[in-house]
């Protein structure tokens, strides 16, 4: 869970915050990639035995916005994102969910992220844009390298 400069009651983020019903994503730096790992509950339920696609386009959309932060340092919330769903995301299995900048102009960091499987089979990608604001990250770095 994030922890940053925030108190607890500031990081509610039901991607990475103190939410108990949250998905308390756990991200830290992999090579070009920002990445967590995560069993997806059952109550995270679409069709049978599989992740609804909110869910998934959830954690595509959290793995964006933090490489875009990791990458600027700023707050970088997506504010467009276009999700293709290519197979069955499994419940109560490990997932990874990556991301990374793949362009930065105008204010806009462009990123992809993925969600694979425990066998490393791409299950559902998006390309996501980002608004870098103002505000600043100061912990960003030291809370995505503590882990390693």
């Amino acid at each position: 869970m994030a922890t940053f400069d925030w108190s607890r009651e500031d990081n509610r983020c039901f991607g990475c915050g103190d939410n108990p019903i949250g998905l308390e994503l756990d991200f830290t730096k992999e090579g070009e990639w920002i990445a967590a790992r995560k069993e997806l509950r059952n109550h995270y339920q679409g069709f049978k035995n599989t992740a609804h696609g909110g869910i998934i386009a959830t954690l595509l959309d959290e793995a964006s916005a933090w490489a875009a932060m990791a990458e600027t340092g700023r707050v970088s919330p997506s504010y467009e994102l276009e999700c293709k769903f290519l197979q069955p995301v499994p419940l109560e299995e490990e997932l990874t969910v990556r991301a990374k900048v793949i362009e930065r102009k105008h204010g806009i960091a462009r990123t992809k992220a993925e969600v694979r499987d425990k066998d490393d089979e791409l299950l559902a990608k998006a390309e996501i844009n980002c608004r870098i604001l103002d505000e600043k990250m100061d912990g960003i770095q030291s809370e995505l390298a503590r882990d390693q």
